[in-house]
């Protein structure tokens, strides 16, 4: 019997100690889990005017701001469009967020759940509160992430990668980035100058006509396909905002441009040099600002009558 304690002592130990390890280990763990206590409510923030929301990261922000339902991006306080659809979808997940349970925060280090390293945190400011969220860690077992509400001191618990797909967004992509808001069907002329070419599109008694000597009938298909495009054209990098000279980008004489007419309302963009081998510069004619555009929406632009002239 010696003999094998002798031959097993060291192994014993190690064992020992590994199983002492293991429950300092998971024993906090298991504490948080089976400290959850089922919510009482299932939902941070009721259905009211959000006036403004503040998104934290670690190293940068966002802020958003409501005006007469319509959002903006605040930068260098200067008000940008956002892109409305993205903050709607933001705000109706964090008010239907399900709340799974709470864990007691009284003499408990909220560094466990992640909170003093969090992944971002969010302020929603209604014209009655202000509603605070630091999302943490995701729970150590089972599913779920700790959302920690300073107001309250309170933990939530809800679901897994709770609002992950709004965590990594910067300013920019708050950012609106459709050119143009005009109704397709309501256009009435489309002007278009390139190069050499340039051509003014009327829609008379339900064609559209080529204006000039000549009147000639155009392709209603094609016109159509270019309204649908254009009206849903979106900016794919914002290169400029404020910039002091247009001239470097070639949008002082631009080569190309394109205008749409609706009723009194008139939406134009022109198109500057190329940047790289994918991309434009361009402006529109109401803004000062310079984006960039894909290859593909200026080689929609028509450069010839055959290219829209009905066959």
């Amino acid at each position: 019997m010696n003999y094998f304690l002798k031959k097993f002592k060291g192994p014993l130990i190690t064992a020992a100690v590994f199983a002492v390890l293991l429950i300092v280990i998971f024993l906090p763990q298991r504490e948080k889990e089976t400290n959850i206590i089922p919510a009482e409510e299932n939902a941070f923030l009721e259905e009211g005017e959000v006036l403004s929301i503040e998104v934290y990261y670690p190293t940068s922000w966002v802020l958003l701001e409501n005006e007469e339902d319509k959002w903006f991006v605040v930068e260098d306080d200067k008000k940008l469009n956002a892109d409305s659809n993205l903050v709607q979808n933001l705000l109706y997940d964090v008010m239907n967020t399900e709340i799974y349970g709470t864990v007691p925060t009284q003499e408990v280090d909220l560094e466990q759940f992640g909170v003093e390293s969090a992944k971002a945190e969010i302020i929603l400011i209604t014209k009655e509160d202000n509603n605070h969220f630091i999302i943490g860690d995701e729970i150590p077992v089972g599913s779920g992430t700790y959302v920690y509400h300073p107001e309250k001191k309170i933990v939530y618990v809800v679901e897994e990668n709770y609002l992950n797909k709004f965590l990594d967004l910067s300013s920019v992509d708050f950012r609106e980035r459709g050119l143009f808001n005009f109704d397709e069907d309501k256009v009435n002329r489309i002007s278009i100058w390139s190069g050499e070419f340039s051509a003014d599109l009327i829609f008379d008694n339900g064609q559209w006509i080529i204006d000039g000597e000549d009147q000639i009938v155009a392709d209603s298909k094609k016109i159509d396909e270019l309204l649908w495009i254009f009206s849903r054209a979106k900016v794919l990098g914002f290169q400029d905002e404020r910039p002091q000279s247009i001239e470097k980008y070639g949008l002082d004489d631009p080569g190309t441009e394109i205008r749409f007419y609706e009723d009194d309302k008139i939406q134009g963009l022109l198109f500057g040099k190329r940047k790289d081998e994918d991309s434009y510069y361009v402006k529109t004619d109401t803004d000062d600002a310079v984006y960039t555009i894909h290859i593909s929406l200026f080689k929609r632009v028509p450069k010839n009558i055959e290219s829209i002239a009905s066959k």
